[in-house]
């Protein structure tokens, strides 16, 4: 069935999750508004972030406050308002069991599970923030994973259909087109990285600020990193953001793509984003992204250190075969389809599937 069989004019959907229009999940339902679906959104971030740090660790880890009680009442409230055929949870660690079981008595409405993390994450407190979202699983029509590991997993466990949504590009975050030199000294330099901290992905980057190459990382976490290694000087200790972000992408010669092991993933939404920029991607090698991109034509791949450091002073050297890659990889991403947009589309014919079994 193709995307374009699916009702869309009757088709109402509410999206659940943190709606910030930078995030997979705004763009998600900008995507959902822009194919035709009459889709509203349930934002997270008002109950999810209090402005006090111990009382948004407290919501985090005890799912107890007054804030998780009050957008239990939101997400009742505005589904009985609303009315909706597919109820769309983006990773529902804030939605009660009991609130599950009384919308499910809704007559007709099909339950979408969404998420992009790893149900069986490395992490101490993981199973205590994801308790009820672990109890609620049964309660879905049809589990959306980017999860290549968790797709197998959930088909296992009896947890069907499931549908693989690969990770995309955001059209919200814009080629910013040419930069000022200062604004490229700024944000960016011979190598970069944008990501949280891991104890590999430390490890990676290491190696290039090694062999002498200069390195700058943004993203969470860094702080985990050795005070005194070869890091220390690139470790900028504040995320980029938004059009400071894109800003960033493009303002590096070479943007080393590195997943999460404790996440199990085989691409980020960064893998998609920096080609999807116009920007150089030298990416850890995996059976999936090497099937998104041609190595050496639309990207770069490393499966060591010593590859990656080689293929960074490579094309630092070579900075006309690096623009031919970056061009090359900007085309691929919208020849094949690999942004947000185009991930949602595939996902219509799933959702006319379920509605069909009312």
């Amino acid at each position: 069935m193709s995307a374009d069989s699916v009702p869309k004019a009757r088709l109402r959907l509410l999206l659940m999750g943190n709606l910030d229009p930078f995030l997979t999940t705004g763009a998600r339902l900008a995507a959902f508004r822009e194919l035709g679906i009459e889709a509203e959104g349930l934002d997270l971030r008002p109950f999810s972030e209090p402005e006090s740090p111990w009382m948004r660790r407290l919501t985090h880890f005890t799912l107890r406050t007054p804030a998780v009680y009050a957008f239990n009442r939101a997400l009742i409230e505005r589904f009985e308002r609303f009315r909706p055929d597919i109820l769309w949870l983006e990773k529902p660690t804030f939605v009660f069991p009991s609130t599950l079981r009384r919308l499910r008595r809704a007559p007709g409405v099909r339950f979408v599970y969404h998420n992009t993390d790893d149900w069986h994450a490395e992490d101490r407190l993981h199973a205590l923030h994801w308790r009820y979202l672990l109890r609620g699983l049964r309660h879905f029509d049809l589990y959306v994973l980017s999860n290549a590991h968790n797709v197998r997993e959930f088909r296992e466990a009896g947890l069907e259909p499931v549908h693989h949504m690969e990770l995309a590009a955001n059209p919200a975050l814009r080629d910013p087109g040419p930069l000022a030199d200062g604004e490229r000294r700024r944000l960016g330099g011979p190598v970069g990285f944008i990501g949280h901290w891991e104890p590999v992905t430390e490890q990676l980057l290491a190696q290039v600020a090694r062999a002498g190459i200069p390195v700058k990382i943004y993203g969470g976490s860094w702080e985990d990193a050795e005070p005194n290694g070869p890091l220390r000087e690139g470790i900028q200790h504040h995320p980029v953001w938004g059009d400071e972000y894109a800003r960033a992408i493009c303002s590096f010669d070479v943007n080393v793509g590195i997943v999460s092991k404790w996440n199990r993933n085989h691409t980020a939404s960064r893998t998609f984003q920096i080609p999807a920029l116009g920007a150089f991607l030298l990416h850890e090698r995996n059976e999936l992204v090497t099937g998104y991109f041609r190595e050496g034509v639309e990207a770069e791949f490393f499966g060591s250190a010593e590859e990656l450091v080689e293929k960074c002073r490579h094309y630092l050297a070579h900075p006309e075969e690096r623009r031919r890659v970056a061009e090359a990889g900007r085309r691929r991403c919208v020849e094949s389809g690999y942004f947000e947009v185009d991930r949602v589309r595939e996902v219509l014919p799933r959702l006319a599937e379920i509605l069909r079994a009312r």
